[in-house]
């Protein structure tokens, strides 16, 4: 009996000391514990006007407008080679020879044939010329003695076979001098003329084609030709590229392509040569898509002032597909999707308040707010997934920070 009186008395000292100490807690020398603050960190963006751009990244490969193959107009041996891969060349600058000798003969020989029928043509011509006022004269002078002799044949003072003889002889006068100005028509005849020129035009042709030139300003890029080697007219013996005249082709889908304007700014990126972008502009769109691809193309122009970008290299172009100037936007992260409705939070005295919003174009990073905002409304854009109606906030980033 007394075992169990002691444990009971222990039991009642164990229940009574902790009451002790809690009364002594809440005593007036103990200050009281306060409970801290709840409220839910947030960053903000003021809705405002601006301009939303929207648009579309593509890749593509650089061309040249003016890459050119230098094919000889004849075949032939190469006597020299002026130029080598790398070179900047002028247009008309001699790229290469063919040997020529034979040439120069044959143009040599067209050349005498020529100027001895501009010769002989000459003279034709000029004797054509005499013949023909000196017909007339004689011609026009035997008329003359035959209105003569019809009159003194009227009264009598000549006589018919007189008068007979004056008509003959005019008419034996004019045979005469038809068949001369014939004859001499056919040798004053151009047609040999125009022979002997055509084979001189030839020969001199082949002769300037032996020296191949530049047909437009540009860097060599390919040289197939060595001193020795045959060339054809069917095969590049040279290439040559201007960097100076750079285009880029893409191919654009359906949706896209009646967003596109001739004219329009891109933005062309070239990573192997810099990590900022340069300007092009849209200088032709296909009215018809590629039946291959389905695919429009569409042809960008691009600047290469310090002539780094190379025909060939890959680029990215960044299209702007729609543009809307001076719209109420915030950033498209401040939309949440609840209870099937589009919501933004906006920091109200100090707390989330909900607002349900139309948008309407979103360009990934920006989003356009129809309706369900007013200019300068504080837009929750971190923490709007922690939120909810009535929440207290704190804002401690964005642009109120």
């Amino acid at each position: 009996m007394k075992k169990i009186t002691g444990i009971i008395s222990k039991i009642l000292i164990l229940l009574v000391v902790p009451m002790a100490f809690g009364l002594t807690g809440c005593s007036a020398s103990q200050p009281a514990i306060v409970e801290e603050e709840k409220y839910i960190p947030v960053e903000v963006q003021e809705a405002g006007k601006k301009m939303l751009i929207n648009t579309a990244t593509l890749s593509g490969t650089v061309s040249s407008n003016t890459d050119v193959s230098v094919i000889p107009k004849i075949p032939g041996k190469v006597e020299s080679v002026n130029v080598k891969v790398g070179d900047l060349v002028k247009k008309d600058t001699v790229l290469f020879t063919l040997e020529s000798s034979d040439m120069k003969d044959t143009f040599q020989l067209a050349n005498a044939r020529y100027q001895n029928s501009r010769e002989l043509w000459a003279a034709a011509k000029a004797s054509l010329d005499r013949t023909k006022v000196l017909a007339a004269d004689k011609i026009a002078e035997a008329k003359q003695n035959l209105a003569n002799s019809k009159a003194l044949f009227a009264v009598g003072a000549i006589s018919k076979n007189q008068l007979d003889q004056t008509e003959l002889a005019v008419k034996e006068l004019e045979s005469t001098f038809a068949g001369q100005i014939e004859q001499l028509t056919v040798q004053a005849s151009d047609s040999t003329l125009k022979l002997a020129e055509v084979q001189f035009t030839q020969a001199q042709e082949a002769l300037d084609n032996a020296v191949v030139t530049v047909p437009v300003d540009g860097i060599v890029s390919q040289v197939n030709v060595s001193i020795g080697n045959m060339v054809s007219t069917v095969q590049a013996a040279m290439s040559l590229t201007n960097t100076n005249n750079l285009y880029i082709s893409l191919g654009v889908a359906e949706n896209l392509v009646n967003r596109l304007t001739t004219g329009n700014p891109v933005k062309v990126t070239v990573p192997s040569v810099s990590a900022g972008s340069v300007e092009g502009k849209i200088e032709y769109i296909s009215p018809s898509a590629d039946s291959k691809t389905q695919l429009y193309p569409v042809k960008i122009v691009l600047e290469n002032p310090e002539g780094l970008i190379k025909p060939g290299m890959f680029v990215k172009v960044e299209l702007t597909t729609e543009e809307k100037p001076d719209v109420m936007a915030i950033k498209s992260e401040a939309i949440v999707l609840k209870n099937e409705k589009t919501i933004v939070y906006v920091v109200q005295d100090n707390k989330a308040v909900a607002k349900e919003v139309i948008t309407g174009l979103d360009t990934g990073a920006e989003i356009e707010i129809l309706q369900g905002l007013e200019q300068g409304n504080r837009v929750i854009i971190k923490g709007q997934t922690l939120v909810d109606e009535g929440c207290k906030v704190k804002i401690i980033g964005g642009e109120e920070s």
